[in-house]
């Protein structure tokens, strides 16, 4: 049951009872007059906003009595009194609006004025407390529904990207859906586990990010938060670090996003909603291709041939033929084609996406009861074909005042997440088919042509796997996986005494996940006579299922009170425990050799090969506390405590203890408070401190090494574990240190947050060299230090009766440091591919983040690259110690120097503009698509090939690689231009040089339009509607900046190892449509 502090700052009150008095603007309904003389008076009137329109569900009451009214639909109201008009005195009150005073009169017109202040005042804290602002010693920011969900995103995560100062999005390019990884302030982990936790209506939500992507493939099924309904979302509270998140928890030491759905109707009484958004997207950015040069080898064609040596269709997976001149040749259909360009295939392969999304809510609220139940579908047809993303949501949530002592409140929400034939990624995929194929190969030939009668497949270049018809990988290799999730609670509140109060709560979160892929074989045998397709019959077609089970259940218990001690001092405070059990279960079994082709049914499988029975489970017992001290509402002292009992620590190590404090002092007011007066500009400052200390427990079962089994191809064999488990494992800790400055200025017109805070994790687990039978082995060690600043900043440089501009920008620098690793060991990688050409971690000493490449070009002592005889690079040797050498030279860092959002909104009467540019400056990328694409000839820079001459008898495309020779002396040497990019691409993990293809990765964009129009409320009093707004949405529109080849948030997931790689990405999609709100 979440909380709320109403009126003073330490005063408690149930969210069943007070939320929707804070949230809506109605706070009673009407009230009967009694008249108590024999003449009464009757005052009439109409309560309008800045903007002129009607505003309803204002409060108006008689000063001096009890006698209260509300507007109506139209802001009219009318009310009794038993003094002349002319002496009465009313009181009207609208939430977010500062409250007015006026004269009664026979017909009244009032005009309400906003309080900025008022509005901003309440956020979201932990256990979902809600607390004034001003009064906390920590930063939380704080975004509401109305800036989250501009645009329509589909994913509360993509919804919440740049508009939180601090918090990374690292997205997998992977198609619809695809993983997203959240961190706050940095990443502090040496074993990437950095994401923050999620709540949800105080129930911790998992988020998994779920991928199999890898160099040569597999699937992102993306994040579990997905499964949420962003119109179902009143607003979104992000605890940044420990500091202000401390009583959730070793979980909560990377920070904790709290979401608070809607509750009850968006207006007193009855009420329905009706939200839809319909957008079609398009592949937008793509990889530059050369667009001069076609199929072939040293500038020359290459042809299959007859018996009689006679050419017959053109081959070759190179594009180093010679230049396009629409001459007509044989292509590998045989068929006689210009040799000319034939497209932008990374353009022209994909189709429009569409998406659709409807959610219909209804709802009540009254002083003692609310209700909400909503029901959502979204619907997405990606780039691909056949690829598509479906969810249905349903939420209900209820809550009740039994009486004076009891009110109970609950919630459920189920959704279904369905997604068929997701994108297969890496060097088997899709994109990089068509990033390495030569510029003469038509898609439409490639696309009539993918298969052949008995179901074999046919390709532009033969019998070779790592190069398959995209058409063909689309429509044999299928893929499915569906998730059904439950998750809500059951909360009962018990009123004690009038200052102390009891919580119970029961939370649960389950979601059952069953996937399916098939994989329809290339084929075996050998090509045929004519190059166009495989001999043979289809061997090794097989399929997969698995299904996934999680399970995670909380019991907490919550004693808070709240005493005034003396006329300016008051205590708050609370008490509480938790009990917390997870369970994950994993089922899969694979077979081969299916007896019908190309009909999937598992019974049909002549082979199983492989099979698996995995999980784990993990409870934690906790205990906490905390108390809020506060005086004269300008001084707040904070307090917390926990202890946690968990069962992935050996027993003696298993409880650990962290506390946290922070003070509040509201420069301000403490001012005001002795007389003393600030400028008038100056209308709010405060200065806020704090420290804090979290655990965090290793991931389950590692502490002994037991033997596990799988069957695989028919046998049972036990899994040859080579990592050394520990026994004596402790918690991670992490201490935190925050100070911070917030102002407003000019009657709240202008004001900024800033915070400067530093961080450091110690006793992380992680993975170092062991010795023999064991090749590494579990240890705590390491020290990664985060020091950063964030800077909130947000104005109103114009505001006249009908126009306003807002203006709100985020800003955040972080910057991690490896200072102490595990004795003897002075680096570490991050677990990631071992195919790439490049390993991604940190030395001792240096920053988080770097990238090694596993080559280096030599160079002099002025950094010139040093060419051989041949005319190629020489590779560096590091006289003899290469691996140190690599270490002593990165050639990039993944860590950006700061992150910056900007959104302006223009308003004029009804029409709004609402902007979001999203931006990143430093950081690096390594291109290795481009690198591939430069070793088989097809990338941009591969345009350049000097010119076409014999040297020593060879022809071929010749140029000189800038460079100077070992003597210093510039080079001259002419190289073979297909020798020099094949050499230098990165085709091969163990030779091309990365370096090359290294970019910084800052860009900005603009993320987020939308233009709306919202109806006058005179427009709507004949109709049943009380809102109707129609927008224009566009999400990614365009790179204003860039440097990349490609997408610079390009990766093939979302771990630090990926972050540092543009690897076959999917193209980033430009999005543009249309909604409509309605409300009745």
């Amino acid at each position: 049951m979440a909380l709320v502090v109403v009126a003073a700052p330490l005063q408690w009150a149930f969210a069943s009872q007070a939320e929707s008095a804070l949230r809506t603007p109605v706070a009673t309904q009407t009230a009967t007059v009694v008249a108590q003389s024999d003449k009464t008076h009757s005052v009439k009137g109409r309560v309008f906003d800045e903007l002129g329109e009607p505003l309803i569900g204002a409060t108006i009451s008689v000063e001096g009595t009890n006698v209260k009214t509300v507007t109506d639909i139209d802001g009219n109201f009318s009310i009794s009194t038993q003094k002349a008009p002319a002496s009465t005195m009313l009181r009207i009150s609208y939430m977010g609006y500062k409250d007015k005073v006026v004269s009664g009169a026979a017909n009244l017109n009032v005009t309400m004025q906003l309080d900025q202040q008022s509005i901003d005042e309440v956020v979201v804290t932990a256990l979902g407390i809600k607390r004034e602002k001003k009064m906390l010693g920590y930063s939380v920011q704080e975004v509401k529904a109305d800036k989250l969900n501009v645009t329509g995103d589909p994913s509360v995560v993509g919804a919440l990207d740049g508009k939180v100062a601090g918090l990374q999005m690292n997205t997998a390019s992977t198609g619809l859906g695809g993983s997203t990884k959240i961190t706050i302030r940095g990443n502090s982990s040496l074993t990437d586990n950095n994401q923050p936790l999620w709540i949800v209506d105080g129930v911790p939500f998992t988020d998994d990010q779920t991928s199999s992507a890898s160099t040569y493939g597999g699937y992102d099924r993306g994040g579990t938060s997905f499964d949420i309904n962003p119109e179902d979302i009143e607003s979104i509270s992000v605890l940044k670090g420990p500091n202000a998140a401390a009583l959730y928890g070793s979980r909560a030491g990377n920070g904790v996003i709290l979401v608070t759905t809607k509750r009850g109707s968006h207006k007193q009484g009855f009420g329905v909603s009706y939200s839809g958004n319909f957008t079609w997207s398009q592949a937008a950015e793509t990889l530059k291709m050369q667009k001069l040069y076609g199929q072939g080898s040293q500038g020359q064609f290459l042809f299959n041939k007859d018996e009689d040596g006679n050419p017959t269709t053109m081959t070759g997976e190179l594009a180093f033929g010679p230049r396009f001149d629409g001459s007509m040749q044989t292509n590998w259909l045989g068929e006689k084609a210009p040799y000319s360009y034939t497209g932008d295939r990374l353009k022209d392969y994909f189709r429009t996406g569409f998406s659709q999304a409807h959610t219909v809510a209804v709802g009540t609220s009254s002083e003692k009861s609310h209700f909400r139940l909503s029901v959502g579908y979204n619907g997405n047809d990606g780039l691909f074909q056949n690829e598509s993303l479906n969810k249905i949501n349903v939420d209900l949530n209820a809550g009740a005042t039994v009486n004076q002592w009891l009110s109970l409140d609950g919630k459920i929400s189920v959704s279904n997440t369905k997604a068929e034939n997701r994108p297969y990624t890496g060097l088997n995929g899709e994109v990089a088919q068509l990033l390495l194929m030569p510029g003469n190969v038509s898609l439409r030939d490639l696309k009539e042509n993918y298969t052949s009668p008995n179901q074999l497949h046919r390709n532009w270049f033969g019998p070779d796997q790592h190069y398959s018809n995209p058409y063909y990988a689309r429509h044999r290799f299928k893929n499915s996986d569906e998730r059904w999730r439950a998750f809500g609670y059951y909360a009962a509140n018990v009123n004690i005494t009038e200052w102390l109060k009891f919580n119970a709560k029961y939370s649960f979160d389950y979601y059952r996940t069953r996937l399916q892929t098939s994989d329809l074989s290339l084929g075996d045998g050998a090509i045929s006579t004519d190059g166009t397709g495989w001999q043979g019959k289809l061997v090794n077609d097989g399929m997969t299922r698995a299904e996934e089970n999680h399970f995670e259940q909380n019991i907490q218990f919550l004693l808070m009170g709240d005493n005034q001690l003396a006329k300016k001092w008051r205590l708050g405070y609370t008490a509480g425990a938790n009990i917390m059990y997870l369970k994950f279960e994993q089922l899969s079994a694979s077979v081969q050799n299916m007896l019908e082709k190309d009909n999937w049914i598992f019974n049909t499988g002549n082979k199983l090969t492989s099979a698996l029975d995995d999980g784990h489970s993990r409870a934690m017992y906790s205990a906490f506390a905390s108390a809020q001290l506060a005086y004269d509402e300008w001084l707040s002292l904070d307090i917390t405590a926990r202890n946690d009992w968990s069962s992935t620590l050996p027993k003696k190590n298993n409880s650990f203890f962290y506390p946290s404090a922070s003070l509040s002092w509201v420069f301000s007011d403490f001012m005001r408070s002795i007389d003393h007066k600030l400028p008038s500009w100056i209308t709010f400052a405060k200065l806020r401190v704090s420290a804090a200390q979290v655990g965090k427990d290793p991931a389950p079962y590692n502490l002994y090494n037991v033997r596990k089994y799988q069957f695989e191809m028919g046998n049972r064999k036990p899994i040859n574990n080579t990592i050394k488990l520990n026994a004596n494992l402790k918690p991670e800790i992490k201490t935190s240190y925050e100070v911070g400055v917030d102002m407003k200025f000019l009657d709240n017109r202008l004001g900024f947050d800033f915070t400067y805070y530093y961080n450091t994790t110690k006793n992380q687990a992680m993975l170092v060299d062991a010795s023999s039978p064991w090749t590494q082995q579990w240890v705590n060690a390491g020290k990664i230090n985060n020091t950063g600043v964030e800077f909130m900043l947000y104005g109103t440089p114009v505001k006249t009766r009908d126009f306003q501009f807002d203006i709100t920008a985020n800003l955040a620098h972080n910057r991690s440091t490896v200072k102490e690793l595990a004795d003897g060991v002075n680096r570490v990688y991050f677990a990631g591919d071992s195919n790439m050409p490049v390993k991604v971690g940190a030395v001792k000493g240096g920053k988080l983040g770097d990238i090694f490449a596993n080559n280096l070009m030599q160079r002099d002592a002025q950094g010139r690259v040093i060419i051989g005889d041949d005319g190629l690079p020489m590779a560096a040797t590091g006289d003899g110690n290469l691996e140190q050498y690599l270490l002593d030279h990165p050639i990039g860092n993944i860590q950006p120097d700061l992150l910056m959002s900007i959104t302006p909104t223009f308003t004029y009467k009804g029409i709004s503009l609402t902007a979001m540019f999203d931006m990143k400056f430093g950081g690096d990328i390594v291109s290795v698509s481009e690198g591939m694409a430069t070793s088989v000839g097809t990338s941009e820079r591969t345009a350049y090939r000097g010119e076409y001459k014999t040297v020593n008898g060879v022809q071929d495309w010749y140029m000189v690689v800038p460079g100077v020779k070992a003597d210093g002396s510039v080079n001259t040497q002419e190289v073979s231009a297909q020798k020099y990019y094949s050499t230098i691409g990165l085709y091969s993990s163990q030779k091309g040089y990365a370096e090359e293809f290294v970019h910084d990765a800052s860009y900005i964009k603009l993320k987020e339009l939308s233009l709306g129009y919202s109806f006058p409320q005179k427009m709507l009093r004949r109709t049943p509607l009380t809102q109707l707004k129609l927008s224009f949405v566009a999400r990614n529109l365009c790179f204003l900046m860039k440097h990349t080849p490609g997408n610079p948030d390009g990766g093939y997931d979302t771990t630090m190892f990926s972050q540092a790689i543009d690897y076959m990405a999917v193209p980033y999609t430009r999005t543009f449509g249309f909604s409509v709100n309605v409300g009745f």
